[in-house]
């Protein structure tokens, strides 16, 4: 039975023909992967399936698993793009009083800074001038830059980050 599960990671692409996968990790490090058993894969939380891991490595500061039922490329291909939960006891926790990390914005409220509920934060992308928090709303997703101007407060006892997004942005 499942406990509540958290995003950890995204699965980015596949490596090699073995089936490994280089994950996007939100917080772990490959040590803290290895401590792991297994994970559960999917594009939601409620649709995620649980994996057994077998390896982890670390290579370039980037971390690779192979997952006992990915046995080549092919099977790790269909886990591209897909979120990578943990059970919330296995959760790394910020340090009270520091910064958060990913997997503490997943599943936040997204509202303006009228209270207008905009959406769930659903994931986070990398790009190189700064990281874009994805918005799942009633009307699709919505790409919003992770910058002060636009996101103002992020309340993690809350679970809710406030949102000045210009005109436009949100259908």
């Amino acid at each position: 039975m499942k406990t509540e599960l958290v995003a950890a990671a995204k699965i980015l692409k596949v490596f090699g023909i073995r089936g490994e996968v280089k994950l996007h990790s939100y917080a772990r490090t490959a040590e803290e992967w290895k401590s792991l058993s297994s994970v559960y894969i999917g594009v939601y939380e409620h649709a995620a399936v649980e994996h057994r891991i077998e390896t982890v490595a670390e290579r370039g500061g980037d971390v690779y698993v192979k997952f006992y039922d990915a046995d080549g490329r092919t099977d790790a291909e269909r886990l591209v793009g897909q979120l990578v939960f943990v059970e919330e006891r296995y959760r790394i926790q910020s340090r009270p009083g520091r910064d958060f990390f990913v997997d503490d914005i997943i599943g936040m409220k997204a509202v303006d800074t009228a209270g207008n509920v905009l959406g769930v934060v659903a994931s986070v992308e990398k790009i190189p001038a700064h990281d874009l928090y994805v918005v799942r709303t009633n009307k699709g997703e919505v790409s919003v830059p992770a910058v002060r101007a636009i996101v103002r407060k992020i309340d993690l006892a809350d679970r809710t980050m406030v949102l000045d997004p210009p005109e436009g942005l949100f259908p």
